[in-house]
Formats: C-alpha cells, structure tokens, sequence
C-alpha cells in the first residue's frame, strides 16, 4: 500500500487585500449557504503544525501588515489517485504578525485587534476551519490561456451530446473545481474555486488563490461599503485574498 507523507508546508494564505490600493486579484469564489460534508473514502494523510500554516495579508489605501496563523490539525484524503476530502483547522491565538516582528509593541497591539471583536472574535471563536465538500474534475490537459481554443472544439459535439461549458478562470492551468465550508467567527459557509492538483506516485501537488468577501462571515471592521470618506483612509477592503500550496511526497512505495 502507498502511504503518502506531508514533506513540505500547505499554505492557507488569508489577504484582506493584497494590494495597497486595489483589492486582490484572483478568482472569486462563488459563495452559497454551507453545504453537507460526506464521510470521504481513502487514504487519510495527517498534516502537522510544523507542515502548514496560515498566511494573511491586511490592507488598507495607505498600508499592509503580513502574518501567520498557526495550523492545530490538518487532514487529507486520497483514493484512487484522486483527493476525496480533507479539513484544516488554525488557531486565532497563535497569530504572528511577521512585518512587526521588530516592533513587540505595535505588534502585540495589532495581534490583538485581529483576535478581538472588531474581526475574528478569537475569545467567543478560537479557530478557522476550511473542510473539504468536493474536488470536482476539470480538463487537466488544458490550462486557462487554452480554455477558449477548447470551448471552439466543443461548439460541434456529436449528436445527443450534452455541451459543459468550460470555466474561465485567472489561475492558470486550473484543473479541478473544489468546494468547501469555510468556517470564521462562528460562521460557516461554502465556497468554491479552480485549483491545480495533481496526484501521482511522487505525491500531491495542489495549489488555489481566490477572493471572497470578508464581511460575508461577519468581520465589519472598516466596512469599505460603509466609509463615509476613503480619501481619509476610513476603511479596509472587503475582499479576501485566500491561497492554499500544498506538496506532499510520497514514502513507502
């Protein structure tokens, strides 16, 4: 039996915005009530602290700030060459404000700010949880610069046959369509965006950068929609950023 072993670090980047001026680029996820996670089969692979964490970017017009939120537990499942499933969960009190590491004191009081009630509510919500629902097939033949080229050879299908029109999407090279429920203070709700995976005897590759809408999961703080003057820097975007990289090597074949 092939037993899979997390060698390097799976990335769940978290960016307020990641630009000082514009919200972030990328796909925006497509956002719907939370949906029903069904036990996955396979094999189950641990990730641990040490193998993954969380990265944000904060943002306003005149700024940034970069972190890290620490992963508490990390799981993935594979079978048959395909991943069926996984769940990530971080701890809102282990926040590290990598920009302020020189600056104890601003940044214990940013740290701060973050796990208060303005955003995460870290007290009342102590952890972020993104748990896989479905990794849905793409064409991993073609990447995201081919995607019209392939549209052009499915406008003749042959009789009888149903045409699936190809996403487009800003990740190049997206191979699958993942949905997941994607928990922050207290709030759950799906989510779903391209991603590049790829399974084979040397291990797992997968990577995904997205948007969403922060305040979606309540997290009002510098409301943009609500900013009475943004020359005055009254607001933080509300786009999220989010990334996850993973790569896991294969042992024991």
């Amino acid at each position: 039996m092939k037993i899979l072993k997390t060698t390097s670090a799976l990335a769940l980047a978290v960016i307020l915005t990641i630009a000082c001026t514009s919200d972030p680029k990328g796909d925006e996820a497509k956002v719907s009530e939370a949906e029903e996670v069904t036990e996955a089969e396979g094999m189950e692979i641990s990730v641990s602290s040490d193998e993954a964490d969380m990265e944000f970017v904060g943002t306003k017009p005149t700024g940034r700030h970069y972190g890290i939120i620490a992963l508490t537990d990390g799981t993935i499942k594979v079978n048959d060459g395909k991943v069926t499933g996984g769940k990530f969960v971080f701890d809102l009190n282990q926040i590290t404000i990598t920009d302020l590491k020189d600056d104890q004191e601003n940044h214990q009081k940013l740290v701060g700010h973050l796990q208060s009630d303005d955003f995460f509510d870290a007290k009342n919500h102590p952890q972020v949880t993104f748990e896989l629902v479905s990794v849905k097939s793409l064409n991993p033949e073609k990447t995201a610069d081919e995607y019209d080229s392939y549209q052009d050879e499915m406008e003749q299908p042959a009789e009888d046959e149903k045409i699936t029109e190809l996403p487009k999407f800003e990740l190049e090279g997206a191979t699958h369509e993942v949905t997941g429920n994607l928990t922050m203070r207290g709030k759950t709700l799906a989510i779903t965006v391209p991603a590049k995976i790829n399974v084979s005897d040397n291990g797992i590759e997968a990577f995904t950068n997205f948007s969403i809408d922060r305040t979606k999961w309540g997290l009002m703080y510098g409301d943009e929609s609500k900013a009475t003057d943004k020359a005055k820097d009254q607001f933080i975007y509300n786009k999220v950023g989010v990334g996850f990289n993973i790569n896991a090597k294969a042992e024991n074949m």
